[in-house]
């Protein structure tokens, strides 16, 4: 393999390991945004508090109309003894007649607690149901974003698949001398240890080649470096 295809070769395998960082890349964030999503996690736990806050507000709405039967039961059986002629007694009679009075005091009351308590579990209820169609209509999109990420996933998987069968195959041809100077260059060259020359710059850093270096690159039967970034220079002949 002359210098010139060997340059050619690590200057393809640069391009094959620029895509698969490029796919890490992007699977590592798909795998972040795929863990949680604190929008549709904010729902559901305001939707909780919803049912919360209605369970209890029904709970004490029941109390309340179960208090006003049981004062509407006693007002009742009073007035059926008051009407009923049962009692003559005069202090008795009055007795009853005051305790009717404080059991209809008692029931007008209870009824206007029962009736703010009816007004607030509806307020209640209507909360929970707006809460709850948020959630359903985040979680229905969350799961429509999941499916695409979840394809695309797939996708870069086996494009990393493919990616790693073409890079097995040519690196099987470089020498693995080359492969690890390769390898340092990469790792602190920003990814980039192989620079084209073009229009008799070099790629990267744009710094001219003079005509001597020019004609090293085009000849010499070592890989050349440019003497600015010191990436290895290669030179396409087409």
């Amino acid at each position: 393999m002359s210098t010139t295809q060997i340059a050619a070769a690590l200057y393809q395998l640069q391009q094959l390991d620029l895509e698969l960082d490029r796919i890490v890349s992007e699977q590592q964030a798909i795998a972040s945004s795929l863990q949680a999503n604190a929008g549709v996690q904010k729902l559901r736990k305001e939707y909780e508090i919803a049912q919360q806050q209605l369970q209890s507000g029904q709970q004490t709405q029941k109390e309340a109309e179960w208090t006003l039967e049981d004062l509407s039961r006693r007002l009742k059986a009073q007035e059926q003894r008051l009407y009923s002629g049962s009692v003559t007694n005069p202090k008795e009679l009055q007795a009853l007649q005051q305790e009717i009075q404080h059991l209809r005091a008692q029931q007008s009351r209870q009824e206007d607690v029962a009736l703010e308590l009816m007004d607030a579990t509806e307020t209640l209820e209507e909360t929970a149901r707006n809460t709850g169609a948020a959630l359903q209509k985040a979680e229905r999109a969350w799961t429509q974003e999941n499916a695409a990420k979840l394809a695309r996933r797939d996708q870069l998987a086996a494009r990393q698949q493919e990616l790693q069968a073409q890079r097995t195959r040519l690196t099987t041809g470089i020498d693995a001398a080359l492969l690890q100077r390769y390898e340092a260059l990469r790792r602190t060259k920003q990814g980039r240890a192989v620079s084209k020359v073009e229009q008799n710059s070099c790629q990267w850093c744009r710094v001219i080649l003079t005509p001597s270096e020019l004609q090293r690159v085009r000849t010499s039967n070592t890989l050349q470096t440019c003497t600015n970034c010191a990436r290895i220079l290669y030179y396409d002949r087409l």
